[in-house]
């Protein structure tokens, strides 16, 4: 069920910029503000039938998310705005808002480039200063993001150096608590290519982001 042109609370949902295994991500208008968000909604049931266990799941995965994000506070990590649930059509929804980075993604960059020409090992330091920055805030903060990747980090260009643009590390959703008891999912979740041996056992830890920044570096070069 596409949600395009339903308002949640004071958001109204415009258009969908894309989607994942965790949920969708609209384009959305603060119509208390005048401002556009993004709004990432996950639904906890999608029909009657729907699994039980996978909908619990996926209730505990939006409420983590929310939690990790709350948590931090740092100008390379993109933060949260809102955080609500609502029902519609007999589905509940969760939804956070965030801002909306026009740009998109380090990956769309990359992708958008108007030149073949690999990036400089300098370049490629400037945007990976920021990357690890970030992630050793999430980490001195008892967070492992376990999804470094480059469509996870959002850019805003800069008008004056439009060839280097300010890096936001973004979707925590499979995101693991260092200090979280035995009770915490040990789901193997993640990206492939980017994942540690110890995450596809269950068990990351701090290096796990490193290693997946260290894939992330080997690509840019």
């Amino acid at each position: 069920m596409n949600l395009e042109g339903l308002t949640i609370d004071r958001y109204m949902l415009e258009r969908l910029l894309g989607y994942g295994g965790m949920g969708e991500v609209y384009l959305a208008q603060d119509t208390t503000i005048h401002r556009p968000v993004a709004v990432k909604v996950i639904r906890y049931e999608v029909s009657p039938y729907s699994n039980a266990e996978s909908g619990k799941i996926s209730a505990d995965l939006s409420q983590h998310e929310m939690k990790a994000i709350s948590q931090l506070d740092h100008p390379h990590i993109l933060p949260l705005y809102d955080y609500g649930e609502k029902t519609v059509n007999g589905t509940l929804l969760a939804y956070m808002v965030m801002p909306y980075r026009k740009e998109g993604s380090l990956a769309q960059w990359l992708q958008q480039r108007p030149t073949t020409t690999l990036l400089s090992p300098e370049d490629t330091l400037f945007f990976m200063l920021q990357a690890a920055d970030a992630l050793q805030h999430a980490h001195e903060h008892g967070i492992i993001h376990q999804d470094v990747k480059p469509s996870n980090f959002l850019i805003r260009r800069r008008s004056n150096t439009p060839d280097h643009p300010d890096l936001f590390l973004a979707d925590f959703g499979i995101a693991k608590f260092i200090t979280a008891t035995s009770t915490t999912s040990q789901h193997v979740r993640g990206t492939p290519t980017y994942m540690a041996p110890e995450q596809w056992q269950g068990n990351p830890v701090p290096a796990t982001d490193q290693y997946a920044l260290a894939i992330m570096t080997y690509e840019l070069l």
